[in-house]
């Protein structure tokens, strides 16, 4: 049975010390930079008040939304989630347990949706703890460094787009974590999965960057994290032929396309 595998796969990860060690640094790393975030632009923005600079107060608004406010978690704290999902699945190639694992298990799709929804759920768990201390701490923060705090009040829980924010934050991760399975079945090595999703996100969605705009706008609209991004910041992804919700509804369809690959290939291959 499933509820089996999944207990089987608990019972794996939580036996397993570097899983205490990554969790503390998703939180750590989120809220520390959020934090470092939040005070900076608190004290940016008064000094520019301060100062009268119309430059900087012109695009100051989007200093003080509340996707903002969750950039360590968005940033850092993803980063570390995904390298810990895609040990969950080489590690056991790794040390040589992917061959019990599948014949313990009734069927070898079983083995991919027990760590997806095992580490799957850990990793929600942490966003909402990252986003939700991010979010206290961060608009303190800021607000303490403002003569009129109210100018921070987009960081705070109580913002209307907050909770809409953290449930697409849950959603960005759950897609991650789906697509670092995939990856890591597909891959079978660390170090290659590693270097593939992180260049991945770090590297190569950023070079469209570097295109002709008459090339780049053929290629950006398609690109997964760039649509996640768009739609956790609340904004429309340039020449993308759908909305905030479109970019959505692609990412999670992108990473369940490379989560099922994933299990495709564990039932084909030789453990």
């Amino acid at each position: 049975m499933l509820a089996h595998t999944i207990n089987a796969e608990w019972i794996k990860l939580r036996s397993t010390r570097g899983i205490y060690w990554t969790s503390a640094l998703v939180v750590l790393l989120s809220v520390g930079l959020s934090a470092f975030i939040g005070w900076a632009n608190g004290m940016g923005m008064q000094s520019a008040l301060d100062d009268n600079d119309t430059g900087f107060l012109a695009t100051a608004g989007n200093l003080f939304t509340f996707s903002a406010g969750q950039a360590g978690l968005l940033s850092f704290g993803s980063m570390v989630i995904m390298i810990q999902a895609v040990l969950t699945v080489t590690g056991d190639y790794g040390n040589s347990t992917v061959k019990l694992s599948v014949l313990a298990a009734p069927a070898r799709w079983q083995v991919a949706v027990a760590k997806f929804l095992v580490y799957g759920a850990l990793a929600v768990v942490l966003a909402l703890i990252s986003a939700v201390v991010s979010a206290v701490l961060g608009h303190a923060l800021a607000a303490g460094q403002l003569d009129d705090p109210s100018i921070a009040d987009g960081m705070a829980l109580s913002a209307d787009d907050a909770w809409k924010t953290i449930g697409m934050i849950v959603v960005y991760v759950l897609g991650a974590v789906a697509l670092c399975t995939g990856v890591g079945y597909l891959v079978r090595r660390t170090a290659g999965a590693m270097a593939i999703v992180l260049l991945w996100v770090l590297v190569l969605e950023d070079l469209t960057g570097l295109l002709p705009d008459s090339v780049s706008r053929y290629i950006t609209p398609f690109l997964p994290f760039k649509n996640i991004s768009a739609a956790i910041s609340g904004n429309d992804l340039e020449h993308a032929p759908w909305g905030q919700g479109g970019s959505l509804i692609y990412y999670v369809v992108i990473c369940l396309v490379i989560f099922v690959g994933g299990i495709v290939a564990l039932r084909k291959r030789d453990a």
